[in-house]
């Protein structure tokens, strides 16, 4: 089962992320999320630095591959290591939709923010990206998985 809890405007303050990138094949995502969710925890841990806000994933899709970044809102700039790099999430309008269920299953969710976007005039600003409010290792039932899917937007 997969729901969409609702959806919202916000306006977005811009923050500073620590992340992994890859270009990766559809089928692979899942598992290269979570090896990049820890491998960017890790190093957080390492450099005492804890983070300020949920894991999240930036996409870009090409053609069956996507273009991603993972990682973590963090409070400052953080030194990173080969492979996990420094970024940052923008602010300025954005909608919102929440997902309930298995991550595989949001298409709904993003059909929502399309159509959103659409009634209101309204275009996307720049790549969505998704903010994981619930970890599988500690809560394996995916019905209960709540997952933002987050759209910058201009006129």
């Amino acid at each position: 089962m997969t729901t969409v809890q609702g959806i919202e405007r916000r306006v977005l303050t811009p923050c500073r992320t620590l992340v992994r990138r890859g270009e990766i094949p559809v089928a692979d995502m899942v598992a290269w999320l979570d090896g990049a969710f820890h491998a960017v925890a890790d190093h957080l841990k390492r450099v005492d630095v804890e983070p300020v806000g949920r894991p999240f994933a930036r996409f870009a899709v090409f053609e069956g591959t996507i273009a991603v970044e993972a990682g973590f809102p963090v409070p400052h700039d953080v030194r990173g290591e080969p492979g996990i790099d420094l970024s940052a999430l923008p602010g300025g309008p954005a909608v919102v939709a929440e997902h309930l269920g298995r991550y595989q299953d949001a298409d709904h969710a993003y059909r929502m923010v399309r159509t959103w976007l659409h009634t209101h005039g309204y275009v996307a600003a720049g790549s969505h990206w998704e903010v994981f409010h619930t970890d599988p290792v500690f809560d394996p039932d995916a019905v209960r998985w709540r997952t933002e899917i987050v759209q910058p937007y201009r006129a």
